[in-house]
């Protein structure tokens, strides 16, 4: 069973494959999350260019 699961180590994508599993897998945030991603100049007083945005996402 386990000489399976290690198999899977040998397998890989393309960079096509790759970008089409990463966006069928994405889990939808939804409100109120969405909400805001979609407003940023009104949410941050209209001077998004003396804010800089987390590296990682904040959910």
């Amino acid at each position: 069973m386990s000489d399976g699961y290690l198999g899977a180590l040998g397998v890989r994508l393309t960079d096509e494959q790759y970008t089409r599993l990463t966006d069928v897998g994405a889990v939808p945030l939804g409100a109120p999350h969405e909400g805001i991603a979609a407003s940023p100049d009104r949410l941050q007083g209209g001077a998004t260019d003396r804010i800089t945005a987390p590296a990682v996402p904040v959910a």
